[in-house]
């Protein structure tokens, strides 16, 4: 019934485009300040992050023309708008109604955008068409076969209850979770027979559910020792050793995976992950909490099982930074870091981050641009694409999304974190593309060791763009 109201009145294709498609006036039905908000939600969130009440309504607005009948002539009225407002629902659309209906409302989306998006400044406003997680939708909502390259490889991936959202869940530097679960599903790789299975992937968006939904660790716990023990229907077959789990964050967000998963197979964005035993949020509120009962796991992470990945970047960001990134030639800074520091965040006094204080002493130096963060990502992007070197210190943990950003916007990282471990360092050699520097030093030493490689141009000896090895610069990685 719902299918037959939403899509009969248009069949498989739109009419074609008329001018009528860009006036954005208004109709009985439409209130021409609905396009007013979609334009300038639109046009903010290219600068910036948007505050959710303005998706939250552009939702409200979507749902309650679908509601009312209204859409065809929403879309005769300001064909844009309307794909502004279908694209900006897809999270509500996903917490209200679920992931099959958001895949519908995109699908509308990209034929909107197939009709009409060549009129994207057909009136005088440039629409960018665009949200900061929209370009990862087609693979999340199992929209574009994914290819595993050629490996012969079988994978049967699990269904679990806290997996269910991927659209809500693809925000963010955790969303490793979210991808890696559905690129499996959706490629080449998978397999829904369990006996041509290799492994077994155990999808969990742990990091989101703890902080979208606030799960606390017994909760989060109870699921784990639940699912392992009734629901993992090949989990005992191998002993756990086939079966893969993903970790986004500092943690293992399985209090107990030393008694049930400790042979299972890690992809893990941390190296030394960080254990609590009395721990449920990282937060300004359980600052003193962290510090009395969280510390670095030097052993729980087993080399010969498991896996350092990166950490996720949108690839909205990454096509700023492109885009903002100047050459060698044009950059006008030595080095940059705009971040938070203990004076900024509370919990950091207790992780172990002096670093990050440290280098804001750096902050008034000739060519450094160091401070906290800027108001618009945006304007972090382009001085991050001006910059030589851009510094990436630990935070909570020994990992750094950080460092995998400033790679996108062509800033040689500088590494500051003593025991972080590197993803794919099996064959590739960070220390030809980054510095590494003790965490207990950094101040002026540092400072002026970037200024000389500078001076005696280590950074392009040859004069065509390359970065020779670190070794070779005299500092050992």
């Amino acid at each position: 019934m719902w299918r037959y109201a939403f899509a009969a009145p248009w069949g498989p294709r739109f009419p074609l485009a008329i001018a009528a498609y860009t006036d954005c006036l208004g109709t009985e039905l439409v209130s021409g300040d609905v396009w007013t908000v979609a334009r300038e939600v639109d046009k903010a969130l290219q600068l910036t992050h948007v505050p959710p009440q303005y998706g939250l309504e552009l939702s409200n607005a979507f749902f309650g023309l679908e509601r009312s009948g209204a859409i065809p002539g929403a879309i005769e009225d300001c064909a844009l708008g309307m794909a502004v407002l279908v694209l900006n629902a897809l999270p509500q659309a996903e917490l209200r109604f679920g992931t099959r209906r958001a895949k519908e409302y995109y699908i509308l989306y990209e034929e909107l955008l197939r009709s009409y998006g060549h009129l994207w400044n057909a009136s005088g406003f440039k629409w960018s068409l665009k949200t900061h997680q929209s370009a990862g939708y087609p693979l999340i909502l199992g929209l574009r076969p994914q290819s595993c390259f050629g490996l012969d490889l079988k994978i049967f991936v699990y269904e679990t209850d806290f997996a269910s959202k991927p659209v809500i869940c693809s925000q963010g530097m955790f969303a490793s979770e979210v991808f890696v679960h559905q690129f499996l599903l959706h490629s080449s790789c998978h397999t829904e027979d369990p006996n041509e299975a290799d492994f077994f992937f155990v999808p969990v968006y742990a990091a989101c559910v703890m902080t979208k939904e606030k799960k606390l660790a017994d909760e989060m716990d109870f699921f784990y020792k639940e699912l392992v023990t009734e629901k993992l229907r090949y989990f005992q077959d191998q002993g756990g050793q086939d079966h893969i789990f993903l970790w986004s964050s500092e943690t293992y967000d399985f209090p107990s995976w030393v008694d049930y998963i400790a042979d299972s197979l890690f992809l893990s964005v941390e190296a030394v992950p960080i254990e609590c035993t009395d721990f449920d949020f990282f937060s300004e509120e359980t600052a003193d909490n962290f510090g009395a009962h969280c510390q670095h796991c030097h052993w729980c992470f087993t080399r010969w099982k498991d896996y350092v990945i990166p950490g996720f970047v949108e690839k909205w960001s990454i096509e700023k930074m492109r885009d903002l990134e100047k050459s060698h030639e044009e950059r006008t800074f030595t080095a940059c870091y705009h971040g938070a520091d203990s004076d900024a965040l509370a919990i950091y006094k207790y992780a172990n981050t002096t670093v990050r204080n440290d280098l804001q002493t750096l902050n008034g130096r000739a060519n450094f641009s160091i401070g906290y963060r800027f108001t618009r990502i945006t304007e972090y992007f382009e001085r991050i694409g001006e910059c030589h070197f851009c510094f990436a210190p630990k935070g909570l943990g020994y990992w750094s999304n950080r460092l995998y950003e400033v790679l996108f916007a062509g800033c040689i990282p500088v590494i500051l974190s003593d025991h972080i471990g590197l993803p794919f360092d099996d064959f590739l050699d960070w220390s030809t593309f980054s510095l590494k520097w003790p965490m207990s030093e950094v101040g002026p030493v540092l400072a002026e060791h970037l200024e000389l490689l500078l001076q005696n141009q280590s950074l392009n000896p040859h004069g065509d763009g390359r970065v020779i090895p670190v070794t070779e610069s005299g500092l050992s990685w």
